[in-house]
């Protein structure tokens, strides 16, 4: 049997996925006046800045991702060309690199941008 907590939990996390994190942020800070900010924050709900600070753990997340898979070429770059250990650290290299794109196709980076038509005449 389903509890209430469980229930609400499942509740807000549909809520949050439905918010476009981006979109509340833009929102926000997309004005020039510091008045208009402010307007556009204190209507954010809570469940919009929940949202956007999860979208922000998740880039944090990547952040610290990247930092260490551009150490990990670093270090095969100082290796001998040919030697075992850059072989290994170009392997742990492309596999930090494939989990760091998942990570930013995850959250919706990397898309193409929709083609706009050429006008032909």
């Amino acid at each position: 049997m389903t509890s209430a907590a469980e229930l609400v939990e499942t509740r807000l996390a549909a809520q949050i996925s439905a918010v476009n994190p981006e979109a509340v942020a833009e929102s926000i800070v997309g004005h020039s006046s510091h008045q208009a900010k402010q307007r556009f924050a204190m209507q954010a709900s809570t469940v919009d800045i929940i949202a956007m600070a999860a979208f922000l753990l998740r880039l944090r997340d990547i952040a610290d991702r990247t930092y260490d898979m551009f150490k990990t070429a670093d270090l095969m770059d100082d290796q001998p060309k040919g030697s075992n250990a850059r072989a290994e650290l170009l392997r742990e290299t492309r596999e930090k690199i494939a989990v760091v794109g998942a990570a930013l196709e995850a959250l919706g980076f990397g898309r193409s941008p929709p083609t706009v038509p050429t006008r032909q005449e």
